[in-house]
């Protein structure tokens, strides 16, 4: 997906970083990619000075003087802060980026910074931004679902009972750091910071494939009739979708049947 170039103009990526050769770069970066940006020297200068309510997001230094990148990470999470953080750092390891993304991390960039990588992982920024200020999540949720893998869903399923991971690996036949490293993942995917939120997620993509089973049960059931009527009677009372009831009148044609009128 390519973000309009208004759209890249009005979301703001703000840097954090003690760097001054580092802010300069990603600034001229930014700029030739088509993003506005503002920087700060540190996390001090930024609760100062950034007004949190422009939508955009953060590109964080992990290791500053003062108020660490990690520590600034917290403070913003703890106060709902809803801008996404990217953290960018030259000691990118497994044990650095578990202990980000559980913060609340987005993702997180290793120095230096391709251009194309950060151009993507702005635009995934901008589009979870978007998603968690349109009241679009249940769609969304639906469509990662369907991009996962069948591993990814296997752990899910499993997820959605609470098992631990040491659980789930034991069941699937996996380590439990691999477990771990998939869930990591997820909480990527559908963009959370806790379990109880990564679980609220995959509840309610539960409910949906559940919804989806009764819709594709009802269509089964009036193929069927359809076959030998011309008139039918469709009770949805027993598919879970409350008492209701209705004529379906049915048009034939050498091209097969059709639903042409309903009646109460």
């Amino acid at each position: 997906m390519t973000i309009d170039p208004g759209i890249k103009k009005r979301f703001l990526i703000r840097i954090v970083d003690d760097d001054v050769g580092v802010r300069t770069g990603l600034t001229f970066l930014l700029k030739c990619l088509g993003w506005s940006s503002v920087d700060y020297l540190s996390a001090e200068e930024f609760l100062q000075k950034d007004n949190m309510l422009i939508p955009g997001c953060i590109l964080l230094d992990i290791r500053m003087p003062g108020m660490s990148g990690l520590a600034l990470q917290q403070k913003l999470f703890s106060d709902g802060v809803q801008l996404p953080v990217v953290i960018i750092t030259g000691y990118a390891d497994v044990e650095t980026a578990v202990r980000t993304l559980k913060r609340g991390a987005f993702d997180f960039l290793e120095k230096p910074i391709e251009a194309e990588k950060l151009d993507a992982v702005l635009e995934n920024c901008w589009n979870r931004w978007n998603v968690k200020n349109s009241g679009q999540r249940p769609q969304e949720i639906a469509a990662i679902f369907h991009e996962m893998s069948e591993r990814e869903k296997g752990i899910v399923r499993l997820l959605v009972q609470e098992l631990t991971s040491k659980q789930i690996g034991d069941r699937l036949g996996l380590s439990e750091r691999t477990v771990q490293g998939h869930r990591l993942n997820l909480y990527k995917k559908f963009g959370v910071h806790t379990r109880d939120e990564l679980l609220s997620c995959l509840k309610v993509m539960e409910e949906l494939s559940e919804q989806g089973k009764r819709k594709r049960k009802i269509l089964l059931q009036l193929s069927i009739v359809i076959e030998g009527a011309d008139r039918i009677w469709l009770e949805l009372t027993n598919y879970g979708f409350g008492q209701e009831s209705l004529w379906i009148n049915i048009r034939r044609s050498k091209h097969g049947s059709r639903v042409v009128a309903s009646t109460p």
